[in-house]
Formats: C-alpha cells, sequence, structure tokens
C-alpha cells in the first residue's frame, strides 16, 4: 500500500484496493464461501453466527423479532474464519494485516479479530443502514485504545444496482455518532417485538454527499471503524452481491476522535 493509498484512509475514511485478491485468491475465497453456504443450507432460523434472509423486513430484524425468514438463504454470517478455515488461510496469505492495513495504521501490522460474509440475494437481499463499526465493538475496542480497520472484498461484482457499500467520505474524523435501534439479543433472550436494526438516522448525518464503491471480483475496499456506511437492498432479478470482510484491531488512529460528533448541517 502506497502513500496516497494512506492519505485517502486518512482524509476520506476509506480506500480502494484494486485487484486485491486475484486469480487462486479469489478461487479459494469463492470457494470457501461455497462451503459456508453449504453448512446454512439446513438452517431453518437465524443464530448468531448464521443470519438468514427475510423478504420485507430484512434478516437481522426478522431473526431479533423471532419471525420467519428464508431457510438456507444467507443474509451474513459471523467468525467465518472458525468455521471455514480457509478464510483465515487467504488473508494471511495475502498479508492483510502486514500489508494494506499496516499501511492504514502507521506501519503496525493488524490483528484478525473477525471475519464476516455478507451476502445480498438477488430480489431479497436487504439494506444496511448508516452505521459505525466501533459502535458495535466490544468494550477493549474503546477509541481511547483501540482502532478497527476493515477489508471487504468482492467476490461478485458490487455495485449501485445490487447494493454496493456506500460511504460518508470524512465522517471518521467526527466522532462517534448516536445510533438509534435495539441491541442484539443474546442467547437464550426472548424475541424482541418490532426490533429496528441499530443505525445513525438521517437528522444526524453529515451534509456530505455519499460515495458508492462499486468493486470488480477480487477488489476490495479498506476503511476505519469509524466512518459512516451503509449498503442499499438488492432489488436486481439475478445479481446476487457476496463479499467477505476481514476485521483487525490496530492502534488507535491519531485521527480518531473519542467525544460524540457535533454535526453542523448547513
Amino acid at each position: 500500500m502506497d502513500d496516497s493509498h494512506y492519505r485517502e484512509v486518512r482524509e476520506n475514511g476509506f480506500v480502494r484496493l484494486p485487484r486485491l485478491a486475484g486469480g487462486k485468491a479469489l478461487a479459494r475465497l469463492r470457494g470457501a464461501a461455497a462451503c459456508l453456504a453449504e453448512l446454512a443450507r439446513g438452517r431453518a432460523a437465524s443464530d448468531a453466527h448464521f443470519v438468514l434472509e427475510a423478504p420485507g423486513i430484512g434478516g437481522w430484524a426478522a431473526w431479533q423479532q423471532g419471525t420467519g425468514a428464508l431457510p438456507g438463504v444467507l443474509r451474513s454470517a459471523d467468525r467465518i474464519h472458525e468455521h471455514v478455515p480457509e478464510f483465515d488461510a487467504v488473508q494471511r496469505a495475502l498479508d492483510l494485516a502486514g500489508g494494506p492495513v499496516a499501511g492504514a495504521a502507521g506501519g503496525r501490522a493488524g490483528t484478525l479479530v473477525n471475519a464476516f460474509l455478507w451476502a445480498k440475494p438477488p430480489v431479497v437481499g436487504s439494506a444496511k443502514p448508516w452505521h459505525q463499526d466501533m459502535a458495535f465493538a466490544p468494550p477493549a475496542f474503546g477509541p481511547g485504545e483501540h482502532g478497527i480497520v476493515t477489508v471487504w472484498i468482492a467476490l461478485e461484482p458490487a455495485t449501485l444496482r445490487n447494493g454496493c457499500l456506500e460511504f460518508i467520505p470524512g465522517s471518521h474524523v467526527l466522532g462517534m455518532f448516536p445510533h438509534t435501534g435495539d441491541r442484539e439479543r443474546l442467547p437464550g433472550e426472548p424475541p424482541v417485538s418490532g426490533a429496528v436494526e441499530p443505525h445513525v438516522a438521517d437528522g444526524h448525518l453529515p451534509s456530505t454527499p455519499a460515495v458508492a464503491v462499486e468493486l470488480e471480483p477480487g477488489s476490495a475496499v479498506m476503511f476505519d471503524g469509524m466512518v459512516l456506511h451503509r449498503s442499499a437492498p438488492n432489488t436486481t432479478a439475478g445479481e446476487p452481491r457476496t463479499a467477505v470482510s476481514f476485521v483487525y484491531r490496530v492502534p488507535r488512529p491519531a485521527w480518531t476522535r473519542t467525544e460524540p460528533a457535533v454535526v453542523a448541517r448547513g
């Protein structure tokens, strides 16, 4: 990762990494994703590691409310490097922690703390609202001590049509925005009627226009854990959007503010 990439992360909160996982690496990630899909095939309900899609309401809300989901149709999967160790092997082979992540963290390698599959099936792929990843980090990841850098790799084309990621440039230096919604229920807790996925409401968003990051398969976007981002629903008839993300703990970036965001809107 060159200095220009570092400057983009520092100034905008995100940077494109074209052709990060090409050829064999992309094939390995797709093969690992197919293994995850097979693990989900017989599931009829969501849990903390496998969230199934649900038309209209979306997978996360359906899981929290205890309502019906589409059997075997993944919306997301958590800790995928433990379910399918090939994911961990690929991120090590690509040296994401010591390469691009270290480049974004002032030269210090990141520590892998989680990995996810993000699926948006055609027609039913639900939206992910505006949020900051640090809002969902464990207490040990408080912005006073650590930061988060995520490498999000497209396994299929990610486009405006099928729900690519969108970012608000510069929002990562404004502090923590208030997130509205319900916390994720713990194992054994009862369903929450009318549960709403945590998000930053429109009235709290900066006025800076959002930037959509469209990606070809094998290309990636790397972003700071404080940058605001979202993805729209996939309303296409036959264009799935599947990606994997690797999340790294890094020393708190110098630009991270620990106080709440105060946003002036024009």
